[in-house]
């Protein structure tokens, strides 16, 4: 039998002998299975210089690149997946998202944001997850500033604020007049938008959104704000110190080590604490340890694939409080 010839490929000073770099992804893709991400990163780097990788490998290597501390490399294959429209971008978006917000590139955020939202790939549930994330991402940009040129540019409309006026509008035209006032200076409004806070008529993710909105205006007014049994007197630049989205890292740390194994369970546990978290600003989970809270997050989810029954208490009636308060957005 005469014996095939397979072509030797040349890469500068390098030869690249057949099957070598098909040999350094499949090592790649086992050292990931295994956890062992550091000689993962290795074997894709290699193959990377010297051939594109297909689309569901550049998905482990963004996570092996994570893993490792390199969220810059990982952050350009996620924008090259995004950019593509690939299919596997749907794995990685939660990945996209977080190093975003690690990086503090708090614009691209919103724009990435923005774009999932009107593309109708996503299901209406994700699209009300990837809103909810945008506003929590606020918190994130108190500290910035503004020019005067640019509040030129950003002029609202002070007579939509008055609370007559206000309740007129839809829920999500409330949340994106707020959000707009984010680049204006809302001095002259300030007190109109205690009122709003300070109203029973009004959404809680309203009130948290419109509190987070003086804070970074700089009101240093006392405001008393109302929501699921809680009430309180604040001021927005000095809100409590322990905060339910203060706590959202260290409950999502120890959701993450327990459902490591179960992403669909995970990501929809995640989603629901980010949710409540904001939502219940600036209140908190109040005498549960973060621990405890991960633990009934879980449980709930568990509960809504049939896994397990719910035992009524204190902290599931909140939890599905806080739920029911986050419907009146999907029904509008």
């Amino acid at each position: 039998m005469k014996k095939k010839n397979h072509p030797i490929l040349k890469d500068e000073n390098v030869i690249l002998f057949p099957g070598m770099i098909e040999s350094y992804v499949e090592k790649g893709l086992k050292f990931a299975e295994e956890n062992n991400f550091m000689e993962a990163v290795s074997c894709f780097d290699e193959a990377n210089k010297y051939k594109e990788l297909s689309d569901m490998v550049q998905s482990v290597y963004i996570l092996s690149l994570l893993e490792t501390g390199r969220a810059l490399d990982a952050k350009s294959i996620c924008e090259t997946l995004y950019e593509k429209k690939s299919p596997f971008f749907e794995q990685v978006i939660e990945l996209y998202l977080t190093i975003l917000l690690d990086l503090k590139e708090y614009n691209q955020l919103n724009e990435v944001l923005d774009g999932l939202m009107k593309d109708s790939t996503y299901t209406f549930q994700q699209k009300k997850n990837f809103k909810q994330l945008k506003e929590l991402s606020v918190k994130m940009l108190t500290d910035t500033t503004y020019t005067k040129d640019e509040d030129m540019h950003n002029k609202i409309d002070n007579e939509q604020f008055k609370l007559d006026n206000f309740k007129k509008l839809s829920y999500g035209k409330q949340e994106e007049l707020i959000q707009t006032a984010f680049h204006s200076d809302i001095m002259d409004i300030s007190r109109e938008i205690i009122t709003i806070i300070e109203s029973s008529d009004i959404i809680p993710t309203v009130k948290s959104l419109a509190l987070l909105l003086l804070g970074a205006a700089g009101v240093d007014n006392e405001v008393t704000v109302e929501k699921f049994g809680f009430k309180e007197t604040v001021i927005p630049t000095a809100p409590p110190e322990s905060t339910a989205v203060d706590r959202v890292e260290p409950i999502k740390q120890y959701i993450e080590n327990s459902l490591a194994k179960d992403p669909t369970k995970l990501q929809m546990t995640l989603e629901m604490v980010h949710r409540h978290a904001y939502t219940l600003f600036p209140f908190d989970w109040v005498g549960y340890t973060n621990e405890t809270v991960a633990n009934r997050y879980m449980e709930y989810v568990d509960a809504l694939f049939g896994s397990s029954e719910l035992q009524s208490d204190e902290f599931f009636e909140l939890l599905l409080v806080l739920e029911e308060s986050l419907e009146v957005l999907s029904d509008e």
